[in-house]
Order: C-alpha cells, then sequence, then structure tokens
C-alpha cells in the first residue's frame, strides 16, 4: 500500500461545516468566501511541512482546484478526494435540469471520454449493475483530479455506511477493485460505523483497508460505543486515518492529542484548521504526541 500522508489538512472549515456552531460555521463561511484566504491556509500547511489535502467532490472543490493550479501548488500537494456529494447533484438537477447538470460535471472532458463514462454508466442501468454504476459515479467525481497526484479516494461515510447496512460486500468490493485498478490509489472508506466496518471487512476478507473514522477523548461520533471502537482498532489489521479528533471543537487540542498518541493502528489524522496560529498549535501538538 501506498504510504500516506501523516498529517492531512481537512475541508469542512474551507465550506463552512461546523457540527457543534452555527455562529461559528457562518464565520467560516464569510472568511473562505475569499479563495486568498484558502490559498492563505493551504501554503501556510505546505511550509509546516502538511502535503496531504482531503478535498469532498463539493461544488467548490473546482474553485479551489482551479486556484490552487494557477498558483502552481498543485503539483506540491497529495490530494484525499471524498465521494459521491449526492447533494450537489440533486442541487443542480433542479436549478439547471439534467442536461444542464451533465454540461457542468463533466465541464471540458474530451468527448470521448464522456461517452466512454456514459456508455459504461448507461449499460450498468440497462443491467441493474450496481457495480457499473458505482464505478461511474467514481469516473465522473474524479474528473477534476485528473492529473493531480491522488492517494487515495474515499467513500464518502454516508454511502459506506448505507453500503454496510445493505451488507453489501459486492459494493464495496466493486469500489475497491475499481479505483485500485484505474486510478493505481488507495480506496478508502469513511463511516461512522468504525467496528461493524472493521468486523464486516474481516470477514469477507478485505485486507488491511484504510478507513477514516472518528476518535476522540469523549467517543464523539464513536459508534456502537467509544470502548468498542478502542477494542476493534487494537484486535483486528486495520489502518485508520482519525477525524473528529477534537470533537468539533469540545476538546482542547492538547487533551486530544495526548489521547490519540495512546492508540494502535492510527496512521493519520485528518485536521481543519482557519488560522495560521491554529495550524501551528494542532501540528505541532500531533507531531509531539501521536506516533505517525
Amino acid at each position: 500500500m501506498k504510504k500516506i500522508d501523516p498529517i492531512v489538512l481537512g475541508h469542512n472549515q474551507f465550506f463552512g461545516v461546523n457540527h457543534l456552531s452555527q455562529d461559528a460555521a457562518r464565520s467560516r463561511v464569510e472568511k473562505f468566501s475569499q479563495m486568498k484566504n484558502i490559498g492563505d491556509i493551504i501554503k501556510y500547511s505546505l511550509d509546516n511541512n502538511v502535503k496531504g489535502m482531503m478535498l469532498s467532490t463539493h461544488p467548490k472543490a473546482k474553485d479551489i482546484l482551479d486556484y490552487l493550479k494557477s498558483e502552481g501548488l498543485s503539483d506540491e500537494i497529495n490530494f484525499y478526494p471524498m465521494l459521491p456529494y449526492a447533494q450537489g447533484y440533486v442541487r443542480k438537477a433542479n436549478e439547471k435540469g439534467v442536461m444542464g447538470l451533465f454540461n457542468e460535471i463533466f465541464g471540458s472532458v474530451s468527448t470521448s471520454k464522456k461517452l466512454k463514462i456514459l456508455f459504461k454508466g448507461g449499460m450498468g442501468a440497462l443491467q441493474q449493475d450496481v457495480g457499473k454504476l458505482l464505478s461511474t459515479l467514481v469516473d465522473v467525481e474524479l474528473i477534476p483530479f485528473n492529473d493531480l497526484n491522488v492517494k487515495a479516494v474515499f467513500f464518502h461515510n454516508v454511502f459506506a455506511d448505507l453500503a454496510l447496512a445493505m451488507d453489501g460486500e459486492e459494493i464495496f468490493g466493486t469500489y475497491i477493485d475499481h479505483v485500485k485498478d484505474e486510478y493505481d490509489a488507495i480506496p478508502a472508506f469513511g463511516t461512522f460505523n468504525f467496528a461493524r466496518m472493521v468486523m464486516k471487512f474481516d470477514e469477507w476478507g478485505f485486507k488491511k483497508p484504510l478507513i477514516m473514522a472518528s476518535f476522540n477523548k469523549v467517543g464523539f461520533q464513536m459508534n456502537p460505543s467509544k470502548e468498542e471502537c478502542e477494542r476493534v482498532l487494537k484486535e483486528y489489521n486495520v489502518d485508520v486515518m482519525a477525524m473528529s479528533t477534537l470533537a468539533a471543537g469540545y476538546l482542547k487540542p492538547k487533551d486530544a492529542y495526548e489521547y490519540l498518541g495512546t492508540l494502535p493502528n492510527i496512521k493519520s489524522v485528518v485536521v481543519g484548521v482557519s488560522t495560521r496560529e491554529h495550524a501551528d498549535e494542532t501540528f505541532g501538538l500531533i507531531r509531539e504526541y501521536v506516533k505517525l
């Protein structure tokens, strides 16, 4: 498996996401409405040797990627796309219709590639083949990341947990094979059901998966319990990218990363930072306490 970055810059702050405070979310939206402010945080992270960046296929992602390319920064970054962004599809279809959605998604992609993707997806629909449809969705969502260094592709936790609830071994297997074969990237999975996912993957024979899951001192988003997640993390052969380490801002960074440093199999931490001071504190404490 490719080596993943020990610290990955998260994206929630750029999209105005805060799981505890709407006021904080609105403040982030205002600050990061200016691409220069997003660029400043990314540049500062790169200067601090944080080369990995998580980026969902949010509508704003293309603007961020275009900015990074224009600034000559994109080649310095290891990208970790997270997909699919279903909310975006629904909104665009409502606003622009199906053909408008098609044109916006595909943008400047060559006609031959459009036809290839459409043919594959169309055949999948005719055959009711979930695997082909999923592969097509991955292809479409990764178009903005063409020619960039993609380390791992994360299956969004909403869809991964839905597939998990459906006992969807074939869905996960198809995703793993497609990401490996077509993109030479690590197939990875977000989840709010870490223990169940790891045990199911072990049952299905999926070797040492990369899973992004919540790990924090207070058990925020750790299901079914903090204790069970810690047990599974210790007993199973899995690589973890820890998220929600600060419990959406509830924990102090020092307390958060002292706790994270006590856990096995944590290979990476994804964190969102909004200021240079926040970056200095966060990156420094992770390097001090977490064995990555």
